[in-house]
């Protein structure tokens, strides 16, 4: 089955959320809107790349991103593109993997991401879904917009790869024509760390490439 997210206006964001909770424990950060917060203290963001805590990809085309992770989804076939091709970036699992919406950090509630069982809930007139693996909202007219989708991986050390894909001959909303192929390295340590965030040496907005 294609699992997608979408991207609603900062990008897409990789991470552990037990992994995430122990971090901000552990730095004594009761602030939840985290993205905020890494964006302001550079230093703070720079550790969490070090120590392989979240990974985001941002300044990226607003809509949805099919998503592909290796081992568990077959990769991107004939009727895709590729545009990128980047590895090395440190991500720490404890609890298995989500792949959300960057916004989802801002806040960030930990007991959403460790929910028991399917939850169906009304904010306003948009219907909302939890479940272990995944959580989604419902537009008023009645498109299934993924904010979070979660897959899982052994606990463990790892450098993440990223390959970005367009769909060749684009396919009407709501539809996917972009996506992302991510794969998984486990290593022992963390020797060094790379930043995505480097816009010199990365580009994830494959939605405006030619």
């Amino acid at each position: 089955m294609d699992r997608m997210v979408s991207a609603g206006g900062y990008g897409i964001c990789l991470f552990s959320a037990d992994t995430l909770q122990d971090f901000l424990k552990r730095e004594k950060i009761r602030k939840r809107k985290l993205l905020s917060l890494l964006q302001k203290d550079k230093e703070l963001y720079l550790t969490t790349q070090r120590e392989g805590i979240l990974v985001p990809l941002v300044q990226i085309n607003y809509g949805g991103y099919m998503i592909k992770l290796a081992g568990h989804d077959e990769p991107f076939d004939d009727q895709w593109e590729q545009k990128i091709d980047y590895d090395g970036f440190n991500l720490e699992v404890k609890d298995g993997l989500w792949i959300s919406a960057i916004e989802q950090l801002e806040p960030f509630e930990p007991k959403e991401y460790h929910v028991a069982e399917e939850e169906v809930y009304t904010v306003g007139r948009q219907e909302h879904y939890h479940s272990p693996q995944e959580r989604w909202v419902k537009t008023l007219d009645g498109v299934i917009v993924y904010t979070d989708i979660k897959y899982d991986v052994p606990a463990g050390k790892y450098l993440l790869s990223i390959k970005g894909y367009v769909r060749k001959e684009p396919l009407d909303y709501p539809a996917p024509n972009c996506g992302f192929f991510f794969s998984l390295t486990e290593v022992d340590v963390f020797e060094s760390f790379k930043n995505p965030r480097e816009s010199d040496d990365y580009d994830f907005n494959v939605g405006s490439m030619k």
